[in-house]
């Protein structure tokens, strides 16, 4: 059978059509690459690691990044490895109780089985830094909690 022009047009409409098709589903190298600090192309964006803050001076409702809990009678000796981790990571941090951001002593309790819960947890402002901290830090992480601050706050 002899082709027409009519086919091998019809033909290359599809063939292109169907590539077109394939790299929208499969996205391409392009969609990967973002514009870098300096407004370059081509590079792909870094995380940075966030800026934790006081939960005892946030006004508003913040987020914690909960990386250990542990049993109120244990003691804060037991979360020492858990707080020399998040140091060599930045990040200085104590043991405090859950029951000072709305919430969290209910949720870790449920989750740990402590009746007392005592953690180590490192606040941010936002759900998108305490994500960024997730991603990045390479230890545990048991949960992230929502909620304002309930302890006396320092005058």
């Amino acid at each position: 059978m002899r082709r027409t022009p009519r086919s091998t047009a019809a033909a290359l409409l599809l063939a292109a059509a169907v590539t077109l098709g394939t790299a929208s589903c499969t996205g391409s190298d392009d969609d990967a690459a973002t514009p870098d600090s300096d407004g370059g192309e081509g590079t792909a964006a870094t995380l940075a690691w966030p800026t934790a803050i006081d939960p005892a001076t946030a006004e508003d409702a913040f987020f914690v990044v909960w990386t250990d809990v542990a049993d109120s009678a244990a003691g804060p000796e037991k979360l020492q490895p858990t707080i020399d981790a998040l140091a060599a990571a930045g990040y200085t941090t104590l043991p405090w109780d859950p029951a000072c951001q709305s919430g969290a002593e209910e949720l870790l309790g449920g989750l740990t089985g402590f009746a007392d819960p005592l953690g180590v947890g490192v606040a941010f402002t936002s759900a998108e830094d305490a994500g960024a901290f997730d991603t990045l830090y390479e230890g545990a992480t048991v949960s992230v909690t929502e909620g304002t601050y309930t302890c006396a706050k320092p005058s």
